[in-house]
């Protein structure tokens, strides 16, 4: 399977500051409504495959924040 998500890092903050969504209107808006869009980069699109719920829960909680996220 493939999830799909957009990402706009912050600047200046940590990669966890990062703000998430599943469109690229549903991140652009977020960066608005929290904060500064100066403060975040624009929205980028991001992709990864994993095989069954197990595969994304192991990727999603394996150390530094998961292997081969993104």
């Amino acid at each position: 399977m493939k999830m799909t998500y957009w990402i706009a890092e912050n600047l200046k903050g940590d990669k966890a500051d990062a703000i998430i969504a599943r469109t690229k209107h549903d991140c652009e808006q977020k960066v608005i409504a929290y904060a500064s869009p100066s403060e975040y980069r624009q929205p980028v699109k991001k992709s990864f495959l994993y095989g069954d719920a197990f595969d994304l829960f192991e990727m999603a909680t394996a150390k530094d924040g998961g292997r081969g996220m993104g």
